[in-house]
């Protein structure tokens, strides 16, 4: 992926295309199975958290990005947030676990078009990715998803469809 039009605190969304994206995709009704955070595009540093080898929240090279299979998410400029909070809540949550029970529990409420208050798994030690950055945001004083009642159950689409997110093109590689 070209980093040169990427700033600390964007947004990426993942349009994957595996058989579990696909499947996230299909629920959420939405293009998107995945998000991360840039954290420094000049030492092409993101965050994430992920499920497979090295499975949990783990720091990623962004230049190993697919640009056509990623957009670009900016906070709107109107949007207030400290962006140091977003970047020490994610670097102080490196290694920590994905949260499988958690996001087994968004795919159910998601399956049967259900709302819950809260994500009941959630121990505040381990994360899916929406809802690591979703926290990581909330931490810096911005929720990310206003839209979404209780947004620590927020999925990929959720946070694409954020009214404090703008879309920004890249150009193509």
């Amino acid at each position: 992926m070209n980093t040169t039009q990427l700033k600390p605190c964007d947004i990426l969304l993942y349009k994957g295309t595996g058989r579990t994206s696909r499947l996230i995709r299909w629920k959420t009704k939405s293009p998107y199975s995945h998000v991360a955070v840039v954290v420094e595009p000049a030492i092409y540093l993101g965050i994430e958290s992920n499920t497979g080898h090295q499975s949990g929240v783990r720091a990623f090279d962004l230049r190993k990005l697919d640009q056509a299979a990623v957009d670009l998410f900016r906070i709107k400029p109107a949007s207030q947030f400290q962006p140091e909070k977003v970047i020490s809540f994610l670097v102080a949550h490196l290694g920590m676990p994905y949260d499988y029970r958690g996001v087994l529990w968004l795919g159910i409420l998601k399956l049967l078009n259900l709302k819950s208050k809260s994500n009941r798994f959630q121990k505040d030690q381990d994360y899916f990715c929406s809802e690591l950055v979703y926290e990581a945001f909330n931490n810096a004083g911005l929720d990310i998803v206003p839209e979404v009642d209780e947004a620590d159950i927020t999925s990929p689409g959720d946070i694409a469809k954020s009214s404090v997110l703008e879309k920004i093109e890249l150009p193509k590689a």
